[in-house]
């Protein structure tokens, strides 16, 4: 299984929506995918954070990982070397807008 896969997976186990992936490739060579995913609220946030670890763990994918955010952050983003996931509590989700900045590449939308 894909890591993109593993990690839409792991979002939507914990139930996460709106998922969606962005391919990226033609627009920066720091990453190949972005991922977007809301949540009700922080608690959500940080279950999911771990659940996407674990479920890396288990297929036995050893990236180094990097997250950005806490216990507390309404934003959580986590970077996979080449797939980079934004989890978002819904609300700081339309503040931020992603999904508009890049709403000009190829993206997936997972409704598992």
């Amino acid at each position: 299984m894909e890591i993109r896969e593993i990690v839409c997976k792991a979002i939507s186990e914990k139930k996460g929506y709106d998922i969606r992936d962005y391919d990226t490739r033609t627009l920066t060579p720091f990453m190949d995918h972005m991922i977007v995913a809301s949540t009700a609220n922080t608690r959500q946030n940080n279950a999911i954070c771990q659940n996407i670890k674990d479920r890396l763990k288990e297929a036995g994918i050893a990236l180094p990982m990097r997250i950005e955010g806490d216990s507390d952050s309404r934003w959580i983003l986590i970077d996979l070397q080449d797939v980079v996931v934004h989890l978002f509590v819904q609300q700081e989700r339309e503040v931020y807008r992603l999904d508009r900045l890049y709403a000009d590449v190829p993206v997936e939308v997972y409704d598992l």
